[in-house]
Formats: C-alpha cells, sequence, structure tokens
C-alpha cells in the first residue's frame, strides 16, 4: 500500500494533487511545524503571493495552534475573483468555488486549509481516502517511517523536493522498516495554486497526473 505525506498547505500546486492521486492512502501532516515562509499560509497565483492573515506571531508552534484571523473566506474569495476573473473557465468553475470556499470553516490553519482541501478534492474527483496519525514521536526520516507503519503502508511516495533533507541513506532506512521509498516524478506544469489549473485547461486532472 503506497503512502503519501503532505502538510495542509493553502490551496496547494500541483505536485500536492499527484501525490494524492499517486497513493493508496494520503497522510494529513496536521501536527507538523508552522513555517513562517512556508506554503502553510501562502501560495502563488497568477505568479503572485495570496496569503493568510494570522493572529500574533507564531513561532515554533505546530499548524494545529496557529490561528488564521475571522474573516478569511472573504479575504480569499477577493484575492481569487482578483485572480482568475476573464480566466476561462471562470464562470463555469471559478464562480461556484468562491461560494464552497465561503461555506468553508474553521479557524487553526490545519483547520483551515484543510477545508479548502477538502472542497478540491470533491471538485477534482480524487477518491485517495485521507488518513490523520497521532502526533509522531519521532523527527526527520523516522517521523515518515512512524506515520507510514500508523497506517499500515508498505512503500512511501515521496516529493522530490524531500532529497535534500532525508539523505543519500534515506532509501536504505526506509528498506530497514520494511517500506520501499519511492520518489514522485510529477511533471510541474505550474508552481501556483491548483486554482491556475483549474481556471485555465480543459481536464485539469490530466494535467496534474503528468509524470516526467
Amino acid at each position: 500500500m503506497i503512502v503519501a505525506i503532505h502538510q495542509p498547505d493553502l490551496l496547494p500546486y500541483s505536485g500536492f494533487w499527484f501525490k494524492m492521486i499517486s497513493s493508496d492512502v494520503f497522510v494529513i501532516a496536521q501536527h507538523d511545524q508552522f513555517q513562517k515562509h512556508g506554503y502553510q499560509r501562502r501560495v502563488t497565483m497568477r505568479d503572485a503571493w495570496c496569503s493568510h492573515q494570522l493572529e500574533g506571531k507564531p513561532s515554533l508552534v505546530p499548524i494545529t495552534a496557529v490561528r488564521v484571523l475571522p474573516g478569511w473566506q472573504d479575504r480569499l474569495i477577493g484575492v481569487v475573483r482578483g485572480r482568475y476573473t476573464g480566466a476561462r473557465y471562470w464562470k463555469s468553475r471559478g464562480l461556484p468555488l468562491l461560494d464552497r470556499i465561503a461555506d468553508c470553516s474553521g479557524d487553526t490553519l490545519a483547520e483551515v486549509n484543510l477545508s479548502m482541501i477538502h472542497v478540491l478534492r470533491n471538485v477534482l474527483d480524487i477518491r485517495t481516502p485521507l488518513a490523520f496519525t497521532d502526533p509522531p514521536a519521532a523527527s526527520g526520516v523516522p517521523r515518515l517511517i512512524e506515520q507510514v507503519q500508523a497506517v499500515g503502508g508498505t512503500a512511501y511516495l515521496s516529493g522530490a523536493g524531500a532529497t535534500a533533507y532525508m539523505g543519500d541513506d534515506a532509501t536504505a532506512t526506509f528498506a530497514e522498516a520494511g517500506i520501499e521509498l519511492r520518489w514522485s516524478h510529477h511533471e510541474i506544469t505550474s508552481g501556483d495554486s491548483v486554482l491556475t489549473l483549474l481556471m485555465d485547461h480543459d481536464d485539469p486532472v490530466e494535467v496534474i497526473s503528468r509524470a516526467s
């Protein structure tokens, strides 16, 4: 069983969804630490940033402890409308999406982003089950192994960018735990939020699913 793991980012780019489509179980790593300049709180749309406004100045706390300022739905809707009005699929996909964002709820960064991940998962008709593990005790590669084992996985699908922190012996470390390490070969069409693919392409899932 192939397991992928990812933090609940803000309206994530296509690589997030490629891993979800390519796995049997997708673990939402909601207990990971907040990263001030990471994609948990911001994403590009039309090559310009869209960011959550947060309460206070959170640091060294998990995503579940970071609170988004009330009214985030209206702020996000305003940005989406400003970036995508006039796009090819704005009327058929964009306008209904605004209504669904308006219906989203949540106070913490994890809750807010996850509510929209559920929306887009339904829009894209991705049926890979989502899973949530207890807060991992380990760190680094053992942390990933712990979460894969928690859901009964036999293989772990990693994003290519993880090579920078997983180290040269990651494959052997996973193998020692009885888990096959696989690497994503997602063909990146855009680093923007998946909304760009949704608004511009006839079949956004086909674009998301492209492998290099």
